[in-house]
Order: structure tokens, then C-alpha cells, then sequence
């Protein structure tokens, strides 16, 4: 008995040593699950094989013990082993096949055996051995030289089975001797097919890096630091030198200017010190051919032989970092003259304005060509190119080697130089440049430029505010004949600055309707009665006060937001008209500006019309009145529209009569219904030379059958005078200022109770 339990102990120490080392084999290659089962199978029959030395050689408590660890190592025994011939085959168990095994496990175990002898468990052990091992010798002859023997030994493991069979417990021994023996060279087979897979990766693996690396386009170099053990086709390629091919070449050799040893050096120490994991640098080489070439390196640590090595990954970064900096001049340069653009100029201003204690200065130039769009208009879009692309070239040789020219974009150049003493240099060639012919295919042209300068810190405090104070010189040039320059002054940004601040304020206060209207009454010269009013546009911007009639009318036609504005204060005059009507029965004509840009506007007229008919009001009750320039401008168009306003029964007026350049032909063509003589020829009254122009007025205005309205009258003389010069109406602050709408109908209901009392006592 004592032989048998050293038997069964060397059995289970055996297993438990075949085991650990296919589990240690499988912790190097851990694809091989097949290892991981195999060697749990080990461990698991080596349960077993306690389980039956306790229950055969264990005091009585812990004998029943022997059943328990019995079932606990037959059942994954048997279920990994077969796992594992399945996965070493490629396949996997079927569930139902796991299923089956586990369930006659359990029940071969824990049959009752007869006395004596084994019976159950070795005949079910022998058949499930024996179909694995018929299987693995299916699956595995044809397709392993090594793994095909797996199949006879299972089957001969479960033959092993028939000893207990046959002779029960004296068949222990030999069966236990047979089971270790086969059960080691299926852990030796697994080792060595481990061992085979693990050398099959590794050629695939070197397949793998070879076929990387042969067709790379970059280069891979593998080095010790003084010799190249490894060069790819790539790096042969892009130095035009054998390298890789034959011995080892040694770096030493190799032309310093196209491999910078002393680099290669520091950079594999650093690697094979451990003190960089990946390393990268780059650098301009001269290869074969005398190309110069930029190059990237990356390097890290590998292995090559056994021995600590530097593989190098070798990039060509020349045509990249050339497109890269083509993209980058095509950014920061303008494409007709080559000239830096705005962009750089705002990147220079902020070199040379990055301080503003004194110590640093600047002096930026903007330059406008005057009217440039006659170049393009009248000779071509080509011509128009060409006198950029020649004046540019003018400016940069008046200029020299220290100022830079830059172009803004359309006809708009910027100037910048960092020296504040070169100011009064720069104006003066400048000037001289645009005095003399611009040569161009087309023929020889003479520019006209208007030039802003600012000085930096003097004029501004920064990039921002400098190029703002140029621009706004700028524009005061312009106001000037032929070529000028501005020097910065505060004035003229902040006008700048007014100016595009009263635009927004304006845009937005024709959306909040603060624009309103009051009115001036027109009085009969003779009779003083109240003849109509003329609507004028007043604006009471927040926060501000009131912005003049002048200013904000301006600002509306240079804006283009005149037939927006128009429009508004034409359907308010007539809703206003409506109201009147509608209160006191009747309405004395209103008349309303209209600006040429209303006028000529080919949906003039049916803004009228629908106006005419929301607010309900005879057409008889609305004046337009128009300016003498709108109608020299455009003549027959202004006669075509006032023809039609005339077929809707409105009355149209010459408004500020005398400024222009009106002529008796021009009235005679035209559907008037009045004119208004300007103020300016009303204010010398009643001097004999403005009495004589007035009267002259109002003789040939009626021989056109047209009423005269005088505007401006502020004293009683002038009041006295227009009226005996032949003028119709009056109308000026002798009367009355503009009044409100409450003081106009006020004005209105006097009126009509005067009239109305006088009309009583003639009865």
C-alpha cells in the first residue's frame, strides 16, 4: 500500500511539473491558448490523482474527502483536454459535446464501483480519450508533422484505462506508470509545437518587418552607433548610396555632409541609456548629386542579434516643407505684383509697435490710387493690372532696400519703415514716384495717389490704432486735388469714427422709427392765410440729442439707405394727412422731399400708389417736391416718372430753385406744378440786385403757369419784398418754426374757424 501512495504522489507531482511548464510556455506566447488548457488539464488530472490517494489511503475522516476532489479534477480534466485538442486543431468544442463529457464525468465517478476493482470511470475515461485521439489524428495527420502524434498517444492514454479493467486495483500501478509517461510526451509535444508556432511567428514576423520596411517610402536604418547593421531600399534611395547591401558599413566613412555622426551618437546614447524613449531631430543633408535634401529623423531602442541597437525611421520632408511654403507666401503675398499683403503688415506693425515707452518707432504709409477705376473702366481689366504691377514696381525702387511695400488689396498700398527719422524721406520719394508716367503696354499713364501717415508711438500706442490713423489721414488726402499726403492727426479718426458710428446709429433708428417729421406752414404772400406745410425730417437719436437734418441725410444717401428713409416718412406724411382729414374734414396740402435716388428708383411710383391707397387721402393733399440737381441730372427720366405722378392728380415742386444749372427748356419739359426759390437768393432781400433776381424768377414762372414759393423769410422787409416781387407763398421762421404735429392741426383748426367767421359776417 505504502508503494502505491508513492506512486500516486509521484504521478501528481509529475502532472503538477508538466503542468506549471506548458503554463509558463504559454505566458511567452500567448496566442497558443491551447497551451493555457492543456496545462490546466495537467493540473486538473493531478487532482485526480490526490483524490484517489485520499480516499484509498486517508484516515476515515478524510477519506470521504477522496470523492469530492475526485469529481472536482475529472470533470475540467477531461473538458480542457478536449478544449485544448480542439483549439490545437483550430476548432472549438460544441457546447452539447462539453456538455455530455461533464455529465457521464460526474456520473462514471460517482457510480458505485464493485469491490475491488474500477470499473465505471476507466471504461468512460477510455472512451472519451479514445474519440479525442480518433479526432486529433483526423484533424491534425495531414496538417502538422509534429502535432499528428497527438491523436495515437490520447488513444494509447486511453487504453492505459484497460489495465484497471481488466485487473482492478493490481492494475493501478501500471496504469499510473503508463498515464504519467503518456501525459509527459503530450506536454512534450506541446512544448515542442509551442516552440514550432512560437519560430513560425517569428518568421512571420520578419516577413512582415521586411515587407515593410523593402517598400517603404520612408527609410528605416538600423544602427549600433558606429555601424549601419540594417538599410532599407528607401535609404538607399534617398542618400544615392549602397548602403544595407553587402557588409556592414561602418558611419565613419560615410560623407559628413549627408550624415552627421556626432548627432547619431548623442542620439543612440541617449536611447541605449534609457533616458529617452523616442527621439526626433531634423536637418538639412547634400546627398549624391549635390541634392539638398530636409530631412526628419525619429529613432528608438530596439534589438537586432541580441544586441541593443537604434532603429532610425528617415522621412523627406523637401517637396512637403517647399508646398508648405509656397501655401505660406501664397497666404501672406499678393498674386498680382508679389507684394507682402495686409496680413504681414499687421504682423510687422505688431514687430515694430510691440512697445510704447519710446524706444521703438514706425512709420506707416497708406496709399490709395486716385480713381482707379477709370484704368479699368475705360482701358481694361488687363491694362487696369498692368499699371498696378508697374506702379507697385515704381514705389519699391523710389522706396530702396528699408521701407516695405506691401499691397492692401485693389488699388490700396501700405508702406511701413521702422525709422522715425525717414518719415519726411518717405513722403518726399513717394511724392516724386507719383509724379512721373506709370509705362504699361498700352501707353504711359500719370497716377494720382492720396497718402495717410502715421508715426508709432507719436500718432498711436499700438499695431491696431496706427493702421486706423493711416487710413484716416488717408482719407483726409483725398479731399485734396491730385496727389497729397495727411500726416495722423486725432481730428481725423475720431470724424472716422463719428462717421461709421452715426451709419449704425442711423440704420438703427430707421428700424426703431426714431426719425419723425415736423412742419412748416407756407403762408399766401397777399392774404396770409395758411396755404399748406412742408414735412421736414427730424431725428432724436438717443443718447445723443438731435443730429442735424443735413448730417443724417447725408449719411443716408452715401449709404444707400435714402429710399429706405424716403419711403418711411412719405407713408408717415400721408398718415398723417389721413389723420387730419379724418378730424377736421379736410387737409391743406403737406408737402415731402423726395431725393433723386427715390425719384429715379423704378419702384417709386408704385410705392406711391400703394401708399395712396392704404391711407385713404386725396392725392390733391400731397406735394412732392424734388431738387433742381435730380432733375438736370437725369431729365428725361425724371419727366417720364413726373408724368405719372401727375396722372394720380399729385402736384410736384422744384425745390431750392436758383442753385443750379436749370434751364427754361428744362421747366417747360417738365410737369411742375411750382418752384421754390432758395434761401440763399431770399436772405440779401430787400437789397435792389436779389429783388431784381427774384422778380425775374417769378415773371418767367408765370408765364409757366407756376406758383412761387419763397423759403427763408426771417424778417418782415423780406416777407414784404417776395410779396412784391410776384412770389406766391412764404415760408420761413418769420412765421413759424417747424411746428409739431399737435401745433400743426392746431394751426389748421384756426383756420378753418377764421375762414368759417368770415364766410358768416359777408353773409
Amino acid at each position: 500500500m505504502d508503494g502505491l501512495r508513492y506512486l500516486y504522489l509521484t504521478n501528481a507531482a509529475m502532472l503538477v511539473v508538466i503542468g506549471v511548464g506548458l503554463l509558463l510556455v504559454w505566458r511567452r506566447h500567448r496566442g497558443q491558448v491551447h497551451l493555457r488548457d492543456m496545462s490546466g488539464s495537467m493540473l486538473c488530472a493531478a487532482l485526480l490523482s490526490a483524490g484517489y490517494l485520499m480516499r484509498d489511503a486517508a484516515p476515515a475522516p478524510y477519506a470521504m474527502l477522496g470523492p469530492v476532489l475526485m469529481l472536482a479534477g475529472a470533470i475540467p480534466n477531461l473538458l480542457l483536454l478536449a478544449v485544448s485538442v480542439s483549439g490545437l486543431a483550430g476548432r472549438r468544442l460544441p457546447r452539447a459535446a462539453a456538455a455530455l463529457i461533464a455529465l457521464g464525468t460526474a456520473a462514471a465517478v460517482l457510480a458505485p464501483e464493485p469491490a475491488g476493482q474500477l470499473r465505471w470511470w476507466p471504461l468512460w475515461d477510455l472512451a472519451v480519450l479514445a474519440v479525442l485521439g480518433a479526432l486529433a489524428a483526423r484533424w491534425l495527420w495531414r496538417s502538422h508533422r509534429l502535432e499528428r502524434w497527438l491523436g495515437p498517444q490520447l488513444i494509447l492514454l486511453g487504453l492505459s484505462q484497460l489495465l484497471l479493467v481488466v485487473y482492478g486495483d493490481a492494475g493501478m500501478a501500471p496504469n499510473l506508470c503508463a498515464a504519467v509517461l503518456l501525459r509527459a510526451g503530450i506536454g512534450i509535444l506541446y512544448g515542442l509545437s509551442a516552440l514550432e508556432g512560437g519560430l513560425r511567428e517569428a518568421g512571420k514576423l520578419a516577413a512582415r518587418f521586411q515587407l515593410l520596411t523593402e517598400h517603404s517610402v520612408q527609410g528605416v536604418v538600423v544602427t549600433d552607433g558606429k555601424r549601419i547593421l540594417y538599410a532599407n531600399p528607401a535609404v538607399r534611395a534617398i542618400y544615392g548610396l549602397p548602403l544595407g547591401q553587402g557588409n556592414f558599413t561602418v558611419i565613419a566613412d560615410l560623407p559628413p555632409e549627408s550624415f552627421s555622426d556626432e548627432q547619431l551618437l548623442r542620439q543612440h546614447r541617449l536611447l541605449q541609456e534609457g533616458k529617452v524613449d523616442i527621439a526626433s531631430w531634423e536637418g538639412r543633408r547634400e546627398v549624391a548629386g549635390g541634392r539638398e535634401l530636409e530631412l526628419r529623423f525619429e529613432a528608438w531602442r530596439v534589438e537586432w542579434d541580441g544586441v541593443g541597437a537604434t532603429q532610425i525611421l528617415i522621412t523627406d520632408d523637401t517637396e512637403r516643407n517647399a508646398s508648405a511654403r509656397a501655401l505660406v507666401h501664397q497666404a501672406t503675398h499678393d498674386k498680382l505684383t508679389g507684394l507682402p499683403n495686409r496680413t504681414v503688415l499687421i504682423q510687422r506693425l505688431k514687430e515694430y509697435c510691440y512697445l510704447a515707452d519710446g524706444s521703438l518707432h514706425c512709420t506707416l504709409v497708406v496709399l490709395n490710387i486716385d480713381r482707379f477705376k477709370l484704368f479699368n473702366q475705360s482701358q481694361g481689366h488687363v491694362t487696369g493690372d498692368h499699371v498696378l504691377k508697374a506702379f507697385a514696381a515704381k514705389l519699391k525702387e523710389a522706396l530702396g532696400a528699408r521701407a516695405e511695400l506691401m499691397r492692401l488689396g485693389g488699388d490700396e498700398f501700405a508702406i511701413v519703415d521702422p525709422d522715425e527719422g525717414n518719415a519726411d524721406d518717405i513722403a518726399e520719394r513717394l511724392h516724386n514716384a507719383c509724379l512721373q508716367a506709370v509705362k504699361v503696354p498700352a501707353g504711359e499713364y500719370f497716377i494720382d495717389a492720396s497718402m495717410g501717415m502715421a508715426v508709432f508711438p507719436d500718432n498711436a500706442g499700438n499695431a491696431e490704432a496706427l493702421l486706423r490713423a493711416a487710413n484716416a489721414a488717408m482719407y483726409q488726402a483725398k479731399r485734396t486735388p491730385g496727389t497729397a499726403l495727411a500726416m495722423a492727426e486725432q481730428r481725423f479718426e475720431q470724424m472716422s469714427s463719428k462717421s461709421l458710428d452715426n451709419e449704425q446709429a442711423l440704420r438703427k433708428g430707421i428700424r426703431n422709427r426714431e426719425i419723425y417729421l415736423d412742419y412748416q406752414p407756407k403762408i399766401d404772400a397777399v392774404s396770409g392765410r395758411l396755404l399748406g406745410f412742408e414735412a421736414l425730417a427730424r431725428w432724436l437719436r438717443p443718447g445723443v440729442g438731435t443730429v442735424s437734418p443735413v448730417e443724417f441725410i447725408a449719411i443716408a444717401e452715401r449709404t444707400g439707405l435714402i429710399p429706405e428713409l424716403g419711403g418711411m416718412l412719405l407713408e408717415q406724411a400721408c398718415r398723417q394727412i389721413a389723420i387730419w382729414c379724418a378730424d377736421q374734414g379736410d387737409c391743406v396740402p403737406v408737402a415731402v422731399n423726395v431725393s433723386p435716388m427715390q425719384l429715379l428708383n423704378r419702384g417709386f411710383l408704385e410705392l406711391v400708389e400703394r401708399i395712396l391707397v392704404d391711407t385713404g387721402i386725396p392725392p390733391r393733399c400731397l406735394t412732392l417736391e424734388i431738387t433742381e440737381s435730380a432733375a438736370v441730372d437725369n431729365l428725361d427720366d425724371t419727366r417720364l416718372q413726373l408724368q405719372q405722378l401727375s396722372a394720380l392728380g399729385i402736384d410736384v415742386a422744384m425745390d431750392d430753385f436758383g442753385t443750379g444749372f436749370s434751364s427754361l427748356s428744362m421747366l417747360r419739359q417738365l410737369p411742375l406744378s411750382g418752384v421754390k426759390i432758395d434761401r440763399g437768393l431770399i436772405d440779401p432781400l430787400p437789397a435792389p440786385d436779389a429783388v431784381a433776381v427774384v422778380k425775374a424768377i417769378c415773371q418767367l414762372a408765370a408765364a409757366l403757369d407756376l406758383q412761387v414759393v419763397a423759403e427763408g423769410i426771417e424778417t418782415l422787409e423780406q416777407a414784404v419784398s417776395a410779396r412784391d416781387c410776384g412770389c406766391h407763398a412764404l415760408q420761413g421762421f418769420f412765421y413759424a418754426r417747424p411746428l409739431t404735429v399737435a401745433d400743426a392741426g392746431e394751426w389748421m383748426r384756426r383756420e378753418q374757424a377764421e375762414a368759417a367767421a368770415g364766410g358768416a359776417l359777408a353773409g
